[in-house]
């Protein structure tokens, strides 16, 4: 059986495109297209469903993935195996994240481990929602933090809760509302509001949200960035939809969260890849909880809109 088709099969999965599945291997996509369809009538098996141009994996391809998925990412880690043992990897510590989570969270557990006087290296990188899931599996970092759920089911994770955070309404100290303990929808459905763009997680939980409260949200400024749309309610123009993980306490100047009425809580976890973990994984960690206590302890104002599990 040909190995690089069993390789672009991954890619395809992995990126959700047969056309950047056939960039990463330096093929043509009709030459990728060719030796995927070789592979289906190689194993006798429908891999992906094809409709619109669009390729969505099959009950078959599901499990075919799910069967060769630690052989495939057997071969990835050979270079990074390599390059564990050059760089020491006892000593060095590797994290992937989204930008928020990593200047709120990330970046002080790493000050506060220098500060204990521990002594390694450390790289901090930022990614999509998706390569961090599925880069985190194949050992290209040490862990992941994300929000739950994972997006991609199928890629096998050994995910661990760490805390829950309460959705709160970021506004300017000055705002009407900011007097309020909390925000009902329906007054937050009257305000004009700045969010992240459409499939973008936040505008997700918003739409979602206000939705199932039958309201609609009068979306007046979209962006693509989360530290983006805390500067637009800084400026005045209009209110978000965040919560105590997602922003540096430095950067509330000028800006109160108040949490919205009823339940409403995000659940943050490290995602690992499957088998041993690297042991200053389990000391970063520590860091990052004693962190979010001290934060807890210091600031009353939010200790009942975090906690960890």
């Amino acid at each position: 059986m040909n190995l690089r088709s069993l390789i672009l099969f991954r890619h395809i999965v992995v990126t959700g495109s047969l056309s950047e599945a056939a960039n990463r291997l330096n093929l043509s996509p009709s030459a990728a297209s060719r030796l995927l369809a070789q592979l289906e009538i190689q194993l006798s098996l429908t891999l992906f469903s094809r409709s619109r141009r669009n390729l969505k994996l099959t009950e078959d391809g599901a499990l075919f993935y799910r069967q060769i998925f630690n052989t495939l990412n057997g071969l990835d880690e050979i270079p990074l195996i390599a390059q564990d043992i050059q760089r020491r990897a006892r000593d060095w510590l590797s994290v992937v994240t989204a930008a928020p989570l990593a200047s709120a969270l990330v970046v002080p557990a790493i000050a506060r481990l220098r500060q204990s006087g521990l002594d390694f290296q450390c790289t901090l990188h930022v990614e999509s929602r998706f390569d961090i899931e599925s880069k985190v599996a194949a050992r290209g970092y040490n862990l992941g933090f994300i929000s739950l759920p994972v997006e991609n089911e199928i890629i096998p994770l050994d995910i661990m809760p760490l805390l829950r955070s309460r959705l709160c309404v970021l506004m300017p100290q000055a705002h009407r509302l900011a007097a309020k303990p909390q925000i009902a929808l329906w007054e937050l459905a009257e305000e004009e509001l700045v969010t992240l763009a459409l499939g973008q997680r936040w505008r997700t939980r918003l739409d979602e949200i206000m939705g199932g409260a039958g309201l609609k949200p009068r979306i007046a400024f979209e962006t693509g960035s989360t530290l983006v749309t805390v500067e637009m309610v800084r400026q005045g123009l209009g209110l978000t939809l965040i919560d105590p993980v997602c922003l540096p306490l430095a950067a509330m100047d000028g800006l109160v969260m108040r949490p919205l009425e009823s339940d409403h809580w995000t659940t943050y976890a490290s995602i690992h890849a499957k088998g041993p973990r690297a042991e200053l994984s389990e000391v970063f960690l520590d860091a990052l909880t004693a962190h979010l206590d001290d934060q807890r302890d210091a600031h009353p104002e939010i200790a009942e809109t975090l906690y960890l599990i």
